[in-house]
This record gives structure tokens, C-alpha cells and sequence, in this order.
């Protein structure tokens, strides 16, 4: 019994894994907030996801792209795909990660929902290339 009781509350090697990675995160600038607290807008419910937010440094202030199949696409406001610059601001964004889930631009800042387990260094790439999205 007792060795049971101690076994469930040690931490498994992905869960350690996990949390270091939301620390370093934190650490990065991000904001990491559980998916299933608050108004939330993404269309995937899993609640076991976390929701990243950065500040959004980018003339883009409303936007919501999810992933169907190998790709991001648009799900609102559909008046974006008709602007001048979405052909060339969609090529980045797919070039961005195979890790995204779904992105959330806002006024405010950009959330996503990623796959975790692909690391701190799919993490770091990510921020990176939403940052060459400022001239959109």
C-alpha cells in the first residue's frame, strides 16, 4: 500500500519533462494558462492542452488558423483571405511548425496550441519564426 501511495505521487519521466519545459517557457516570456480555465477559443477541448501567449508584434490583430491535416488554415475572419498580403502571410505560417495545433492572433497577443513533447528547441523555433511575421 505504501509503495503505492508513493509510486502515484512521483512524477513520470514525461511529466517532469513537461513541467521543465513550461518553466523554461515561463522563463522565455511566454504565458502558459490550461486550456480548460477561462474564456477559451480554440475549437480543440482537450483539456489536458496548455494555451502559449506572446505578445503580439504584428499588424495582424485578428486572426484564428487550425490545422487540418498538414496544414494551418484559415477558420476566421474569412475577409482576411482576400487581403494583399495572405498568400505571402500564410506561406510563413506553414512554414512556421509542424508542432502548431491552432494560433489565435489578437490584439493583444498570439496564442497557440503545440505539441508539447516536441521540446524547448521546437518551442524556441516557433517564438522565432512568429517573430519574422512582424512585417505582416
Amino acid at each position: 500500500f505504501l509503495i503505492g501511495t508513493i509510486g502515484f505521487a512521483l512524477q513520470s519521466k514525461s511529466s517532469k519533462k513537461i513541467s521543465e519545459l513550461r518553466l523554461n517557457a515561463s522563463r522565455l516570456g511566454l504565458k502558459i494558462v490550461p486550456s480548460n480555465i477561462g474564456k477559451n477559443s480554440f475549437k480543440n477541448k482537450d483539456v489536458n492542452l496548455m494555451i502559449y501567449s506572446l505578445k503580439n508584434e504584428t499588424n495582424l490583430k485578428e486572426a484564428h488558423f487550425i490545422r487540418d491535416k498538414d496544414k494551418l488554415i484559415l477558420y476566421s475572419p474569412v475577409k482576411l483571405k482576400y487581403s494583399d498580403s495572405f498568400e505571402s502571410l500564410n506561406e510563413e505560417l506553414q512554414n512556421i511548425s509542424n508542432s502548431l495545433e491552432e494560433v489565435i492572433f489578437t490584439s493583444v497577443s498570439i496564442s497557440f496550441l503545440w505539441k508539447e513533447l516536441d521540446g524547448l528547441d521546437e518551442l524556441k523555433e516557433i517564438i522565432k519564426n512568429f517573430d519574422k511575421l512582424k512585417k505582416f
